[in-house]
């Protein structure tokens, strides 16, 4: 007997943002400026946080009544003052970056000393992450930046901003980072809804000024990773502890990245965005990737290789392919076709015959469902204009004849092709409407 799956479906109007289209409903982000007047923003390029948050499953922050049962965090920060001396110490950072960073951490603890209540618990766990992560030995010198930019925006949210309920998601005047409220650990960057924004901002003709000082705040804030560069994740979540990385956030990252550079002709954001496939060509606790027997399964959570989210692995292809096309770069080309080929596998283990599953034996909630089927219908049209660009170049070639033969190169989309009409099919079914039919070219 089949289980029917738990549905919203008020959320079935929602759009995909994440792969450059703007949500249908704006999401709001409250705004703070530096004088601390908060705003509420609506902004119809920031994709819903229902479906740009980190995944449900295995990988859940602490709720608020889970934050409240935690052992209270003190605000002690030795470690990382001591870390922070022996990279200046070093000469990883410089004098002036040495005590830019001290003044910081000062400010911090200093801050959490005077707050009470959910304030004060917040700033303290986020002081408390930092300085297991410098006792650990996790503090090097390119991830310094991003954990003094995480202190100072809560020093600076939680003196005057207001109270935060779980997944609220909030912005800084004069910044574009995309930031979220996980309770019990704080404000941290959201990467996924960052980057699902900033491929937003490219199709937006009018929104250069905000994609230019994007692009430059992720990769100022880019961390060296399992042999290049990643966007880290600071806090504690689903059982993983900081820093870890995420597969679905790194390839929307790329993808974003290579498309800013191409709309800018901008050949450093093309090269970052290149220096990030470390983590797709190393396994975890470091990458994301496991070798399987029929090629190559990119993981949500580099800290759980057991862990199979469908929506985030057909989504981290959708970027390889994006970036490889783009840059023309052979190597991660490699890597796309080893995804795709595990891809084409897992295809029918997403199906449960009347849904899709979110994970091997979970039915996906509705908005999930729509979210893996717009990914899967992504690498349909992108090997489609794969085949059907070459076979045009051939053609011109060899003489209208000719035909696409290589499989291996130009890999066949009528698996996913097929899939995601199966996944509309089943989507329609849900909502007791009839599927139209389709257009004829």
């Amino acid at each position: 007997m089949r289980r029917t799956p738990f549905l919203c479906v008020a959320s079935a109007l929602v759009t995909l943002a994440l792969c450059g289209a703007a949500s249908a409903d704006a999401s709001t982000i409250l705004v703070l400026d530096q004088s601390g007047h908060l705003s509420r923003e609506s902004n119809p390029l920031i994709p819903a946080a229902e479906i740009s948050d980190l995944s449900a499953g295995l990988g859940r922050s602490l709720t608020a009544s889970a934050a409240r049962s935690l052992p209270a965090q003190t605000a002690s920060s030795r470690n990382l003052e001591a870390a922070i001396g022996r990279v200046a110490g070093e000469g990883a950072i410089s004098a002036v970056t040495h005590a830019d960073y001290a003044s910081a951490i000062a400010s911090a603890r200093r801050t959490a000393g005077h707050l009470r209540g959910q304030r004060r618990n917040e700033l303290r766990a986020v002081i408390a992450n930092f300085d297991r992560m410098a006792r650990a030995g996790l503090a090097t010198s390119s991830r310094l930046a991003p954990m003094i930019e995480t202190l100072r925006r809560n020093t600076q949210w939680w003196t005057k901003g207001s109270l935060l309920s779980y997944g609220q998601r909030v912005g800084f005047k004069g910044s574009q980072l995309v930031w979220q409220s996980y309770p019990g650990q704080g404000l941290q960057i959201q990467w996924l809804g960052t980057f699902g924004y900033m491929n937003a901002l490219v199709t937006a003709q009018s929104k250069s000024a905000e994609l230019h000082t994007l692009a430059g705040e992720v990769s100022r804030l880019a961390v060296k990773r399992a042999g290049g560069l990643a966007w880290e994740y600071l806090f504690q979540f689903g059982g993983g502890r900081p820093p870890w990385v995420s597969g679905l956030a790194q390839g929307t990252g790329v993808q974003a990245l290579a498309s800013t550079s191409q709309r800018f002709k901008q050949p450093e954001l093309l090269k970052t965005a290149e220096s990030a496939m470390g983590i797709f060509r190393t396994g975890p606790p470091s990458g994301v990737r496991l070798n399987l027997a029929h090629g190559s399964y990119y993981l949500a959570y580099s800290y759980a290789p057991g862990q199979r989210i469908y929506n985030a692995f057909y989504q981290s292809l959708n970027g390889l392919h994006d970036l490889a096309q783009i840059s023309g770069n052979k190597s991660i080309r490699q890597l796309w076709l080893r995804g795709q080929t595990e891809g084409r596998y897992e295809l029918p283990f997403s199906d449960t015959g009347s849904w899709s599953y979110y994970e091997p034996g979970s039915y996906s909630p509705l908005n999930y469902h729509r979210v893996l089927r717009d990914f899967i219908r992504g690498m349909c049209d992108r090997m489609t204009a794969d085949r059907e660009r070459e076979a045009a170049a051939l053609r011109l070639k060899q003489g209208p004849d000719a035909v696409l033969g290589n499989f291996t190169d130009w890999p066949n989309p009528g698996p996913y092709c097929v899939m995601a009409q199966r996944f509309t099919k089943y989507l329609y079914a849900q909502l007791g409407l009839t599927m139209p039919a389709p257009s004829s070219r």
